[in-house]
């Protein structure tokens, strides 16, 4: 266990350096001008879980520069405890991410409504960022394998796929947004996920799918040679 935490303080040592003063004003910014603009928390909770998913890329980066893998062979750290600590450490960095912004959030969506923008309930608001979230949290059970199984150098172009994807169905939720008639039908469908056990269900799938990713990334890097 106490490896394990270890592992985990160094990946967030290891990011640190990108939380520069200026590289988080600009995340604010530009997270505070989407949530006015746009007059939803969805924009903001996007912005927050595309950079979060770029930063657990980084310990890999680090990692292939530095030969840490050989590194944590020297000092006797399993790779069950890499695995498990890359995971552990890319929950936290999400819940970090998402607590900030929220608290971005809190501030901008007053002045959207004070300019007739966003009419979105508490409720509609937690529904919407939980599903951004989801969907980014399947995005990083795809890539997480990908990186444990090459190196970073190979992964980090082979990983831009879900990433195109994920801008694919933002850019469709966007443009379906604005038939006022789809997003009526859209906010009906979400209200019903709110009001029924299906959000339970979402909840162990999102679960199972991580699993599977850890499962699968250990096999992956058991497999690897350093």
């Amino acid at each position: 266990m106490d490896k394990l935490k270890s592992f985990v303080l160094l990946d967030f040592v290891t990011v640190k350096p990108y939380f520069t003063g200026k590289n988080v004003l600009i995340f604010v910014a530009v997270a505070l001008f989407m949530t006015v603009t746009s007059g939803s928390i969805s924009s903001g909770v996007f912005v927050g879980m595309l950079l979060g998913t770029l930063f657990i890329s980084y310990p890999f980066a680090v990692g292939e520069k530095s030969n840490m893998d050989a590194l944590y062979v020297t000092l006797s750290v399993n790779r069950k405890t890499v695995v498990l600590g890359r995971y552990v450490f890319t929950l936290l960095l999400n819940v970090c991410v998402i607590i900030f912004v929220f608290v971005v959030a809190s501030i901008a969506l007053p002045i959207a409504r004070a300019f007739g923008l966003g009419s979105d309930g508490a409720s509609d608001v937690l529904l919407m960022g939980a599903l951004l979230a989801a969907l980014f949290a399947v995005v990083q059970a795809i890539q997480l394998p990908i990186y444990f199984k090459y190196s970073y150098t190979r992964a980090k172009f082979i990983s831009l796929a879900p990433f195109a994807a994920i801008m694919a169905v933002f850019v469709v939720l966007t443009t379906v947004a604005r038939d006022s008639e789809i997003a009526n039908q859209v906010a009906g469908f979400i209200a019903g996920l709110n009001n029924s056990g299906l959000v339970v269900f979402a909840v162990l799938a999102l679960a199972i799918a991580m699993f599977a990713s850890y499962m699968l990334s250990l096999s992956f890097y058991k497999k690897r040679e350093f």
